[in-house]
């Protein structure tokens, strides 16, 4: 049975579930303003798989930049930045905008307890989609985990959705039932906190050090000194949640804590020199607006992190370029005077 579904942010991720979901015969309404209502109102929402020889797609969506108070859908997806997330809560709370599911999807590392008192424990569901990918002329250009050889559907990336309150387990069902019939792969995580948070651990260090290697794809993958940085970052990002009391989420992370630095160095040097970073990280990093938003949430994972007490020199390092206008020196290009660890 076709759902109405409202989607809050129609950038890379919003456009990839807004065209899924209407493709499967729901009733999507998408939510935008300025400069990308505007595209939409011109040349509709279109969505191109970077890896694919499928051409654009599109499907039949409304576009509004307001909606009537009181407005009733079935499903919500706020997929905005995560400086946005509060506001865009607010506004739904304020406006009186009922669902029987409200999903946040993305970085979302902010304080989701607070983010259910907004719009109700029963309701609320934190996720995070794994599309990668960024606009041209108009067009969203992504990745979904599938690739020329392996284009099956079954490779789609997977939404992990996770509940803070037990009271919201109907709301998981029904998202999850409404993903499904769009042929979204999605999963449960028992503790979606933990995984936000490690996700950030993971990314935001690596992120920094990349903008100490100036953004640039193939110096940073050449320079194994902001490498090393950027895998001594995540480490004591890491020792930092332990020690807050969370648990490490994915359990496959692990493994990023026994593997040698050496080996680990010359493993991300290569994962880093593919497409797929250079659309999903380096794109990301780069694109306008891109620093401002990873350094703000940047900030939001440091002051969850201090509380621990635990030193954080590399992390400590990082910091500063996520600064547009910081003055610290860039690493050198091919630099590698830092020491390896042997772990």
């Amino acid at each position: 049975m076709s759902k109405r579904i409202l989607i809050f942010g129609v950038g890379v991720i919003g456009s990839v579930y807004a065209v899924r979901l209407a493709e499967a015969g729901n009733d999507v309404t998408v939510l935008a303003r300025g400069r990308r209502l505007a595209a939409l109102h011109s040349g509709g929402l279109r969505i191109r798989n970077l890896f694919l020889d499928e051409g654009e797609e599109t499907a039949e969506i409304k576009v509004a930049d307001t909606l009537a108070p009181g407005t009733e859908f079935d499903a919500v997806l706020v997929t905005v930045r995560s400086g946005q997330v509060m506001d865009v809560l607010t506004r739904l709370q304020q406006e009186k905008i009922t669902a029987r599911a409200i999903v946040v999807i993305g970085n979302n590392i902010g304080n989701l307890d607070t983010q259910a008192g907004l719009i109700g424990n029963d309701r609320f569901i934190a996720g995070f989609g794994s599309f990668g990918g960024y606009e041209k002329d108009g067009i969203i250009c992504y990745l979904d985990g599938r690739t020329r050889e392996k284009s099956g559907v079954e490779r789609r990336s997977k939404t992990r959705l996770g509940i803070i309150d037990a009271s919201a387990r109907p709301a998981l069902t029904l998202l999850r039932e409404i993903f499904s019939g769009a042929g979204l792969p999605a999963i449960e995580n028992d503790d979606i906190r933990s995984y936000l948070l490690y996700h950030a651990a993971l990314v935001f260090p690596l992120a920094g050090a990349m903008y100490a290697a100036d953004g640039d794809q193939e110096r940073f993958c050449d320079t194994r000194d902001a490498i090393v940085l950027g895998i001594r970052g995540c480490h004591e990002c890491f020792a930092a949640l332990r020690a807050l009391g969370y648990p490490i989420e994915p359990k496959s992370l692990r493994s990023l804590l026994i593997m040698p630095e050496r080996c680990l160095a010359s493993l991300l040097s290569k994962k880093m020199r593919g497409e797929s970073a250079r659309v999903a990280m380096f794109g990301h990093a780069n694109s306008p607006g891109g620093r401002s938003e990873i350094g703000g949430q940047a900030s939001v994972l440091d002051a969850v992190l201090r509380a621990s007490g635990k030193p954080m020199p590399s992390w400590d390092r990082l910091l500063p370029y996520f600064d547009p206008n910081h003055t610290k020196p860039l690493i050198p290009n091919g630099s590698r005077e830092i020491k390896l660890k042997i772990w």
